[in-house]
């Protein structure tokens, strides 16, 4: 049986988004999938401000699961399951 994801978003992303929070219903995937779902549950194109070209993350970008940095797993290919917590920082900018 599937669980729920929920994805929270922070900062920029919450506001192009129009949401602080959505869920994704379902068992495990990795985290480039789960974005991919999001972005296409959303309706809005985000993850340009998360990742390059070749699908790797932004310098700045922080993706936490449960807590935990990305970063210090698997990047992109961390997996996720339901009733685990997503939180997306984009890379922050100024001046």
């Amino acid at each position: 049986m599937a669980g729920k994801i929920v994805i929270k978003f922070y900062a920029l992303l919450r506001r192009r988004i129009g949401a602080p929070t959505i869920e994704i219903e379902n068992n495990e995937l990795s985290i480039l999938e789960l974005l991919q779902l999001a972005e296409k549950k959303t309706g809005q194109n985000f993850l340009d401000e998360l990742l390059d070209r070749e699908k790797g993350l932004l310098a700045g970008t922080m993706i936490l699961v449960n807590g935990e940095n990305v970063r210090l797993k698997q990047n992109l290919e961390t997996r996720v399951r339901g009733g685990d917590s997503v939180d997306l920082f984009s890379p922050a900018g100024g001046g």
